[in-house]
């Protein structure tokens, strides 16, 4: 499954970003405060070049995708997105893609489609992986959502799909999450892969 992910979403993105103004690639993407635009292409592209390259020492660390941005922050967006091309087309010849890379660059086409103005992300991307994700995090805890009941146990929690896919990946605050209708928000910590925001982002 996340082989598919990973190339339908870089597919995605390629097309999304390919040819974009220099006013576009230096926006700032709300969901990753301290990059631009053409920051987390460069992030995207470097991520792979190390997987493909068996470069990936101290993955998934601030300091490793910091030096993906580093190192290519004078490289046209279009050449970055050839570069990823090349790189995924050597990860695709891989037996087995790591899950994380694939969750990564979802998640980041989400906040590039966000911070560009685009329309979300199509329910038949994230979804599946809404499915997947959901009983690993919220162990004993019955998510109800527009796709059914997803996971177990005498906790429940009503939400919506895409914004509890998004919080998954800190792209809500503590309060934002917190604010959904829990019979018992003890497990809200255990919620996210990755931090919460401190503030609130609406999308």
């Amino acid at each position: 499954m996340f082989e598919e992910i990973y190339r339908e979403a870089r597919q995605r993105i390629v097309g999304l970003t390919m040819g974009l103004s220099a006013e576009e690639l230096s926006r700032a993407v709300p969901a990753c405060p301290e990059w631009t635009v053409h920051q987390l292409l460069a992030h995207l592209s470097g991520a792979a070049s190390d997987l493909a390259g068996g470069r990936m020492e101290g993955a998934p660390s601030d300091e490793w995708t910091a030096r993906h941005v580093a190192e290519r922050a004078d490289v046209p967006a279009d050449d970055l997105l050839e570069q990823w091309n090349a790189s995924g087309d050597r990860i695709a010849e891989m037996s087995r893609i790591p899950y994380q890379l694939a969750l990564d660059a979802l998640t980041h086409e989400a906040d590039l489609r966000a911070a560009l103005g685009r329309e979300r992300l199509p329910d038949s991307a994230w979804q599946p992986t809404l499915v997947w994700i959901t009983p690993r995090r919220l162990a004993g805890v019955a998510v109800k959502t527009e796709l059914g009941v997803l996971g177990d146990g005498p906790i429940t929690l009503e939400a919506d799909g895409y914004e509890l896919w998004r919080a998954f990946f800190g792209r809500r605050s503590r309060r934002q999450v917190r604010a959904w209708k829990w019979s018992d928000p003890s497990p809200v910590d255990q919620l996210p892969f990755f931090p919460f925001r401190d503030t609130n982002l609406v999308e």
